[in-house]
């Protein structure tokens, strides 16, 4: 029989599992979707505030690890609970009041769900099972995509379903990007627990084996900002950081003339396994539009800077590059309107509609996201926290300052260093981050690490003043 606290807390590893699969498992109810990541996510945040009002142990902050734990990292949760007060406030000049509370309400999940790891995740055990249930899933999604990259047969979540767009790989998501970026945030994290966790060699094998599987996906989705960019900028976090987080001894010949072996090996039996597996339609789709990236960048530079005109401007890579270039623009002269204090939480789509010279709505980059809705204010402490944090997993990761900390931790903040930096690319292939809990996820891990690492660090200098 489970105690209570451990029964919320495997209600949190469901929750977890389910939103990563998003609204694949759902029931439809017209225009509201109850998933069943929102089903656990409320049975959770009802579970807790019992917990909290009830039980004397979770209120007692000096005798409880969770609560202190989230101690550590109390700054992020006052941001939090600013970002929602100031998002309530700017309804106020909202241009449309339903999707400002709609978008709202998906900011106060996010958050919490965020939030939430640090608040369950207190111990290392606790932190090595959350990996290993996020690993699984992660399995099952990648497993599916191969399944329908050699299928055509797609989710009913997917832009793929019953459409022309037959080719397309999305898996459990929407469409092609946002899986990209999904992979692009896990990659780091298989990739460095094959060489920075004590785990059997067998399962060193299944880790080598997944990072070519995800090489595959990810070249199967044709996302030229994860591809070209996103992912080599998470990679060379991890090659130039290694030499401060992998121990001198282990800098051998032979180790890395393996490394080497192995990097060039993956890369070309993904291409083996997309020669085999996609068909000559798909693959000749996805490697004209990778190498169409310098054409794609050179769409930049037509149409004007002028947030003027009218009709969607074609480029030679077609209007991917020149509706973006103007998703941008207008935000920009929505933010300028606004006085710099934001249009209001999810008032850029309806603002986009009729703009010059796009055919979306949203803004497809999680930055200019925050910037737009949000404003100055709130996006500079956004990135300030972002920062921190990166700062902070550094600080763990690195073997000058977290030498003696726990390898599972070493490893996790090293992994999330890498992928929220490789996020910075990432963040501009979806077209809407605010209910994108791949990133959200990745960030409430990096929260927990921080605070686990925060309460290691003083229980040693504890020690060390005793002795």
């Amino acid at each position: 029989m489970f105690r209570k606290q451990d029964r919320l807390v495997n209600i949190f590893f469901f929750m977890i599992a389910f939103a990563l699969i998003g609204p694949t498992l759902g029931i439809g109810t017209g225009d509201f979707r109850l998933t069943f990541f929102r089903i656990a996510f409320f049975v959770l945040a009802i579970g807790t505030v019992v917990q909290l009002v009830w039980n004397k142990e979770y209120r007692n902050r000096k005798q409880n690890r969770e609560i202190a734990t989230i101690y550590q990292v109390r700054l992020v949760g006052a941001f939090f609970c600013f970002w929602l007060l100031y998002a309530l406030i700017s309804l106020t000049w909202s241009v449309s009041l339903k999707d400002g509370i709609r978008y709202l309400i998906f900011l106060g999940m996010m958050l919490a769900l965020t939030f939430s790891f640090p608040f369950f995740i207190r111990t290392y055990e606790t932190l090595w099972k959350t990996a290993k249930v996020l690993v699984a899933v992660y399995a099952m999604i990648i497993g599916y995509a191969v399944f329908e990259s050699m299928t055509f047969i797609h989710l009913p979540a997917s832009r793929g379903y019953n459409s022309e767009l037959v080719s397309v790989v999305t898996s459990v998501f929407t469409n092609q990007n946002d899986l990209a970026t999904f992979i692009t945030l896990a990659l780091p994290f298989l990739i460095t627990a094959i060489f920075m966790l004590p785990v059997h060699k067998k399962y060193k094998w299944l880790l080598y084996i997944g990072c070519i599987f995800s090489l595959y996906t990810l070249f199967a989705t044709g996302s030229r900002s994860n591809v070209m960019f996103a992912l080599p900028l998470a990679c060379a976090v991890l090659l130039l950081g290694a030499f401060f987080v992998v121990k001198r001894e282990k800098w051998t010949k032979k180790n890395i003339t393996t490394a080497i072996i192995a990097v060039i090996a993956a890369i070309i039996l993904a291409n083996a396994v997309g020669f085999v597996l996609l068909s000559d339609k798909a693959r000749a789709a996805n490697n004209a539009k990778l190498a169409s990236i310098f054409g794609f960048l050179g769409d930049f530079q037509k149409g004007g800077w002028d947030a003027e005109g009218e009709g969607v401007i074609e480029g030679e890579t077609g209007r991917s590059a020149t509706v973006r270039k103007f998703l941008i623009i207008n935000g920009f002269h929505f933010l300028h309107k606004s006085h710099y204090l934001g249009v209001g939480p999810g008032n850029i789509e309806p603002l986009m509609e009729g703009a010059p010279h796009v055919d979306k709505k949203n803004i497809h980059n999680w930055w200019l996201e925050v910037l737009v809705n949000f404003g100055v204010l709130i996006f500079v402490m956004y990135m300030a926290v972002y920062f921190w944090l990166l700062w902070r997993l550094w600080k763990l990761a690195s073997l000058k300052r977290g030498a003696s900390t726990s390898p599972v931790v070493r490893w996790s903040a090293f992994a999330t260093l890498a992928s929220l930096v490789g996020f910075f690319f990432g963040g501009m292939a979806p077209s809407s981050c605010i209910h994108y809990t791949p990133m959200w996820i990745t960030i409430g891990i990096g929260l927990a690490v921080v605070g686990i690492g925060e309460l290691e660090r003083k229980k040693q200098a504890v020690a060390q003043g005793s002795e």
